[in-house]
């Protein structure tokens, strides 16, 4: 048999590890047939969730670009109401807030 052994160790003072031990020890050997292969399928799982992770990382990101590029080539045109006296000029600040709601708004995606 062709192996490959790795020696993991646990510091019993460390409540995590001690947590991680005590559940090791009490898994059913039936159904999980050994640590070991717990062990196994727990690293092929956080394995597989981690690829994933990055797939949908680097597609929402792509995502990302194409609703800003595709947001950049609109021109939006704001006509004044009738109503006379009132300014519709914002403020800097006004302005530095609604740059801020709007790419708070797009990191939703």
């Amino acid at each position: 048999m062709n192996e490959y052994r790795i020696n993991v160790r646990f510091n019993l003072s460390d409540t995590e590890n001690k947590a991680i031990i005590d559940y090791l020890n009490s898994l059913d050997k039936e159904k999980y047939r050994s640590r070991n292969q717990f062990i196994i399928d727990a690293i092929k799982a956080s394995i597989a969730y981690a690829e994933k992770q990055t797939a949908d990382d680097e597609l929402l990101e792509k995502f990302r670009e194409i609703l800003k590029e595709e947001l950049c080539s609109i021109s939006v045109a704001i006509t004044p109401p009738s109503s006379a006296g009132m300014d519709m000029e914002l403020t800097e600040e006004q302005k530095q807030k609604n740059d801020a709601e709007a790419l708070a708004f797009l990191d939703m995606f």
